[in-house]
């Protein structure tokens, strides 16, 4: 059920005291049940496993109405150098970068130079003539059909952080690729390649580079002194922060170390970003920019999805939520605004990979706001073993055709490691994913949907009971070579000593666990073959989130 917003006049009277009382000081009033927290308080809380000097961590700053009401540093900017993070550390953005791109677009939009429902080979011709056309609109809105450009460099042997990939190095690999993820604008699937083309395209429809435009229309005009894109990773920038990842053997530098940008790589700091949300709220740029970032995006059936230009927007316990998230190498962030909250503002930047700046934004808004509905329990009832023993087995997905199994060992129904709640109206839930099982068209294959958060669904099919064990002869019929014009990149896949290995060059292979007959688990996507009539093996198939059904095909 949808939480409809508290009575204005009361909101903002409530927001107002809280103001009030996180911006200065005050005894507790005899007529109030507790005190209102010190804002200090609740932060120390949130970050209190990176308050040390003996790892990285996290600045967060957060405002009301366009006051600043903290900006606070915990953990080390550099721990080697003994650095601390205080309020004016530069971090990296992560994906938040995507909504200064969409705002980039926008902006030339005013301009009256480009219109977002425009073909986007208008400008960017070197993209293929697909079924659909691209719009400038779905490079923005991941509904594009685009392939992911980190999975296809990865293929070529060369994942991020092995070699210094740039802005050229990724447009040629995107526009090579002769097939999308599905037909344009029918899904969303969230893909950087959208944006680091709209780079490409900022810069020739405005007749600048992507960097010295965003710099002379947004960072300056709005005063966001301490934002720059990473367009040269070796540039030193005064008060960054070094990215850490933590090893067995203590924390270790993760940096991203190339020149792509626009899907990400924007250094900033929690106050540049606090500045950036209230020009937001305010229209600063024109309202006809700003709106336009919040506005969602419809796919061809008129579902309409979360995403919007850049932005998400839904709720969080039923108030409105305007976020993005970032993750890059060890960078972690998380910006977000509420409006109904008095235009509550909090900016989270991390320096360490897999701190979870989602829930320490969300912790603040928990303890600035207990008053706030939370979702009511799931309605679960016992799960009945007995009635899901003929499920067992292995299921394959239709997008990226990857292999889970559903199993009741231990009188436990799970689906991929994760136990099954049964709820009273003949769902399940595996963890806060809700699924439904049911048989296909035939009234035999047995069918498990999963129901996305925007209301879209993936089909899982039946495929085994059990795990395929091969025998040497099943192995060595996939033992070849396999061509991708799309990448450029023949690959090799061996087999030794009963293992399944696949190469895209000298010294990088890829072990592959065998799940069902002819298909694979990989370190990060699946791998499956494709036999002709005659029962020889004529293609190798990869599927990962991002990337559906990449095909090679095998050659002499």
């Amino acid at each position: 059920m949808r939480i409809l917003p508290p009575d204005s006049s009361r909101a903002v009277h409530r927001a107002a005291l809280l103001l009030t009382a996180l911006a200065f000081p005050v005894a507790p009033l005899a007529a109030q049940s507790t005190a209102t927290p010190a804002l200090s308080a609740i932060t120390d809380k949130v970050f209190a496993a990176w308050n040390s000097t003996h790892t990285p961590g996290c600045a967060v700053g957060v405002a009301r109405g366009g006051v600043t009401l903290l900006e606070r540093g915990y953990g080390m900017a550099d721990l080697a150098g003994g650095r601390p993070i205080v309020p004016a550390t530069v971090l990296e953005s992560g994906s938040v970068a995507k909504q200064f791109t969409t705002t980039a677009v926008m902006l030339l939009v005013a301009d009256g130079k480009l219109g977002l429902d425009d073909d986007a080979r208008k400008y960017l011709p070197e993209l293929k003539r697909y079924d659909r056309v691209i719009t400038v609109r779905h490079l923005l809105t991941h509904t594009s059909g685009l392939r992911e450009w980190s999975n296809l460099v990865a293929w070529q042997g060369w994942p991020r952080g092995t070699r210094v990939h740039t802005q050229s190095d990724v447009f040629k690999v995107i526009t090579d690729q002769g097939a999308l993820n599905y037909p344009v604008g029918d899904h969303y699937s969230y893909t950087n390649s959208g944006f680091l083309l709209a780079r490409t395209l900022v810069e020739r429809v405005s007749g600048m580079d992507f960097e010295s435009f965003t710099a002379s229309r947004i960072f300056k005009p709005l005063g966001l002194t301490h934002t720059s894109w990473r367009g040269d990773f070796t540039r030193l920038v005064p008060g960054l922060a070094q990215a850490y990842r933590r090893t067995p053997g203590g924390w270790k530098l993760d940096m991203p170390n190339d020149n792509v940008i626009a899907a990400g790589g924007l250094w900033t700091t929690v106050g540049d970003w606090l500045a950036w949300n209230e020009h937001l709220t305010k229209g600063t740029l024109g309202a006809a920019v700003t709106d336009s970032l919040t506005r969602r995006m419809k796919l061809t059936n008129g579902l309409e999805i979360a995403y919007a230009l850049g932005l998400m927007v839904g709720e969080y316990r039923g108030t409105r939520q305007i976020a993005h998230s970032g993750s890059t190498a060890g960078y972690s962030t998380y910006l977000a605004r509420y409006p109904q909250l008095g235009n509550l503002s909090i900016a989270v930047l991390c320096n360490a990979a897999g701190a979870p700046a989602t829930n320490y934004t969300h912790a603040i808004v928990d303890a600035l706001h207990p008053e706030l509905p939370r979702a009511s329990a799931p309605d679960t009832v016992a799960t009945d073993v007995s009635a899901l023993l003929s499920w067992r087995g292995a299921y394959e997905d239709t997008r990226w055709h990857t292999i889970t199994r559903l199993d009741t060992a231990g009188g436990v129904v799970r689906l991929g490691g994760t136990p099954l709640r049964a709820l009273r109206d003949g769902t399940y839930l595996a963890g806060n994913q809700l699924l439904r099982l049911s048989l296909a068209a035939d009234g035999r294959t047995r069918t498990i949907r999963t129901v996305t958060s925007d209301g879209d669904s993936v089909v899982h099919t039946w495929r085994q009971a059990e795990v395929w064990k091969p025998t040497v002869a099943e192995l060595q019929s996939l033992a070849g070579r396999y061509r991708s014009e799309e990448i450029g990149v023949t690959f090799t896949v061996s087999v030794t000593d009963g293992v399944v290995s696949v190469s895209p060059r000298h010294g990088v292979a890829e072990t592959l666990t065998p799940t069902v007959r002819d298909a694979f688990d990989g370190a990060d996507n699946a791998v499956w073959f494709v036999r002709g009539k005659n029962g020889a093996v004529r293609e190798m198939h990869f599927g990962a989130g991002r990337v559906w059904n990449f095909v090679t095909v095998r050659v002499p």
